[in-house]
């Protein structure tokens, strides 16, 4: 059975193709044509033996998800609705702004984290993506927007779209890998963000080596609201995520946390919860992106109102903590925070 090559790293290829007896300098060509010139077909490699090239494809195919339905807001965003090999779908957003274009990339389909106020988790947890299928994403946008050979970059990613990337690391960690080595797409540690909703264990396992920059689903100030509206809270507790950040900080010393806090009306914005997250992140080094929420049918939560918002911000910013709000993303589409599920 043929075997997925872009379900390898570099290291892993190296490994894997010295029983074909190729030697590295062999291999860094194989891996450019893969990512730098994002050719499907082993027949393109134009300077790789054609014997080699027959070896390759007898025994491995290059992946690509299928587009299923693309749709385009009207402030420029994408979304694409990808089909995988067994039919299940997943959504992956391209974001484009003045300074930076951003990819957001899935690493399940569904999520089983439940957080009431997303879409994802309200339909559902499929399985787990494979390196293959969330590199694939990466480079289906490539190919859509023909970027190939364009100065134009896909300069971000953030692993933000459907699914709990600590609950499949393994798979996100190879596919982190790829995207940042020089000699293909180079996006540096600081443009790659995972965000999680706080798996304790997991991230205590890889605090060490995370090998970009960290984003937590914070949503609450304290327990009580956070396990009303995030279920994960009842099995790991804030004050346990919380310590797990400030020994993240020690490690990472000039890499901020991005505590990620949704306002919704009524329930996490008032004045004392803005002064409860303070009292939170005291000794993190830390920002705060506050979103705004984005509804979608069968959801009761409704967004925090203006003044809210402004005030929660200006309450966090006086105290030192850096708190810019979110500007909407393809709301238009269902493509902002809390509203990808693969719906088509």
């Amino acid at each position: 059975m043929k075997k997925g090559i872009l379900n390898y790293t570099h290291q892993e290829l190296v490994r894997e193709l010295s029983l074909f007896g190729l030697q590295k300098f062999r291999v860094n060509q194989i891996y450019q044509w893969l990512y730098r010139h994002g050719v499907t077909e082993f027949s393109s490699m134009t300077n790789i033996g054609k014997n080699i090239r027959e070896k390759l494809e007898e025994s491995f195919y290059i992946y690509r998800p299928k587009i299923s339905n693309i749709a385009k807001s009207k402030d420029g965003t994408i979304k694409f609705l990808l089909e995988l090999c067994d039919q299940n779908t997943i959504e992956t957003v391209f974001i484009p702004e003045k300074h930076r274009n951003t990819i957001c990339v899935s690493s399940q389909v569904g999520c089983s984290v439940g957080c009431l106020f997303c879409n994802t988790g309200y339909n559902g947890f499929v399985r787990n993506l494979t390196a293959e299928e969330i590199i694939g994403q990466f480079l289906i946008v490539k190919d859509y927007l023909n970027l190939w050979k364009s100065d134009t970059r896909l300069s971000n990613v953030v692993f933000m779209g459907m699914g709990e990337p600590l609950f499949n690391f393994e798979n996100v960690q190879k596919s982190i890998y790829n995207l940042m080595r020089d000699e293909e797409h180079g996006i540096s540690r600081r443009r790659i963000t995972v965000s999680t909703s706080g798996i304790t264990p997991k991230l205590k396992e890889i605090i060490k080596d995370l090998p970009c920059r960290l984003a937590i689903s914070l949503h609450a100030p304290n327990d009580l609201i956070r396990s009303q509206i995030m279920p994960i809270n009842n099995k790991f507790k804030l004050s346990e995520l919380i310590d797990v950040c400030k020994e993240y900080s020690q490690y990472q010393k000039y890499l901020k946390i991005t505590f990620e806090y949704l306002l919704l009306d009524g329930v996490n914005d008032s004045e004392t919860n803005a002064y409860e997250l303070i009292n939170l992140l005291t000794g993190i080094n830390a920002k705060v992106n506050l979103l705004q929420f984005n509804s979608w049918a069968g959801c009761r939560f409704k967004a925090s109102q203006k003044n809210n918002v402004l005030r929660f911000a200006k309450i966090l910013e006086s105290n030192g903590i850096e708190a810019p709000i979110r500007a909407r993303r393809g709301e238009d589409i269902m493509a902002a925070c809390g509203q990808l599920s693969s719906k088509k």
